[in-house]
C-alpha cells in the first residue's frame, strides 16, 4: 500500500504492507518513536497501533529545559 509521509523536510511516497504500525514506519524512515509524533486524519496515533490512512503527518517533537 502506498503512503504519503509528510515531514518538515518534505513529502514521501512509501510502499508499506497491510496492517503496518506506526513503529514500521518508523523504522523504515529511521526515527526513534519517542521523538516524533504521528497524525493519520489529524489525530495523534500511538506508535504501537495500526495505521488506517494513507496520508501520515511526522512531528517532530523537541524537549528541554
Amino acid at each position: 500500500m502506498k503512503v504519503e509521509v509528510e515531514m518538515r523536510e518534505g513529502k514521501r511516497e512509501l510502499e508499506m504492507p497491510e496492517g503496518f504500525t506506526g513503529e514500521d514506519l518508523l523504522k523504515k524512515l529511521g526515527l526513534a518513536p519517542d521523538s516524533v509524533l504521528i497524525i493519520v486524519n489529524g489525530e495523534p496515533v500511538p506508535y504501537k497501533e495500526k495505521i488506517n490512512g494513507n496520508k501520515i503527518r511526522i512531528i517532530r517533537v523537541v524537549s528541554g529545559g
